[in-house]
């Protein structure tokens, strides 16, 4: 296994994990949005777009401080 693939395995699960903190949001809303997300994104070839997703991703985490 890559070390991207490793990086994108542990910012899935991170996002997993935080939608157990989750108290006003639908939990299977937002764990279908981030399955389709990642869904999307499975077929992305580019470097750039990759390394794009990862950072907004990222950057999702560190806003609610996470990372």
């Amino acid at each position: 296994m890559s070390t991207r693939q490793i990086e994108v395995l542990r910012l899935y699960r991170d996002l997993i994990r935080y939608s157990q903190t989750l108290k006003y949001t639908d939990v299977s809303f937002y764990l279908a949005r981030i399955k389709q997300e990642f869904a999307k994104g499975k077929h992305l070839e580019n470097e750039d777009d990759i390394i794009r997703q990862m950072a907004k991703g990222r950057e999702f985490l560190k806003n609610k401080r996470l990372i």
